[in-house]
């Protein structure tokens, strides 16, 4: 796994996906904390971490897209998965490499923390919390990409379907209307049904909890299980098409 981590690190920075992301990141993540924290001397992050994840819906995909589609594309996955390297050590592999580029551009944006000691006192723990939950969400983001990108020998169409579900999940949790308010009667129960699901899928409910600086076992379990969940879907995927 050591060697897969080393090769992918080193790719995203032999390439210009690693910089894009990173770019495009850092600029708006810092364009959000000029406008939200800066321009009103506030140190409070919790309206930097609200809007900053939105950020991530749209570049993670950029960073993923290439995980496994390059190598279909190239046919460099023939030599891959007859290797002798587990399944499992390809796609951690993958993952790890993809997570790290995540983490740095996490820790450059952590840089703000001592900007706001120039308007009060930081709090510290909130926004500690508040990059955790940023990057819990950013590993749910990774592992869903890297699985689209097992199913396709295109970037593009890599890019685009983990954009579309990502996008979905975001904006259908911030929804303003309830299901149980227009199914009613005999059929009440699925209303009530519905509007649960839509909470519960709900990333930007999820990230509510760490926002405010409170450390939830629910929201935690949530990011991790469903990166584990997208993880064991992508190492399906290699070794159905490693026994094909």
């Amino acid at each position: 796994m050591k060697a897969i981590y080393q090769r992918e690190l080193r790719a995203y920075f032999k390439t210009p996906v690693g910089y894009i992301f990173l770019s495009a990141y850092i600029f708006f993540a810092s364009l959000l904390f000029a406008l939200i924290n800066l321009q009103g001397q506030n140190t409070n992050m919790m309206g930097f971490f609200s809007n900053v994840g939105m950020v991530f819906v749209f570049v993670i995909p950029v960073l993923t897209m290439r995980l496994f589609s390059e190598e279909r594309k190239s046919k460099t996955d023939q030599l891959l998965l007859t290797a002798p390297v587990r399944i499992t050590d390809i796609v951690f592999g993958k993952f790890l490499a993809a997570s790290t580029v995540l983490a740095i551009g996490i820790l450059a944006t952590m840089l703000f923390v001592p900007i706001m000691e120039l308007y009060g006192t930081p709090l510290i723990a909130q926004t500690v919390i508040g990059y955790l939950g940023l990057f819990l969400m950013g590993l749910f983001f990774v592992a869903l990409g890297m699985f689209m990108s097992s199913l396709t020998e295109s970037q593009v169409i890599a890019a685009v379907s983990t954009l579309a579900i990502i996008f979905f999940l975001w904006v259908f949790g911030g929804l303003s209307f309830r299901f149980s308010e227009i199914i009613t009667g005999t059929f009440g129960f699925l209303g009530k049904t519905l509007d649960w699901l839509m909470n519960f899928i709900s990333i930007q409910n999820r990230l509510y909890d760490f926002n405010l600086g409170t450390l939830n076992i629910v929201p935690v379990f949530y990011f991790v299980s469903l990166a584990g969940l997208f993880i064991f879907l992508t190492i399906r995927v290699i070794e159905r098409r490693r026994w094909k």
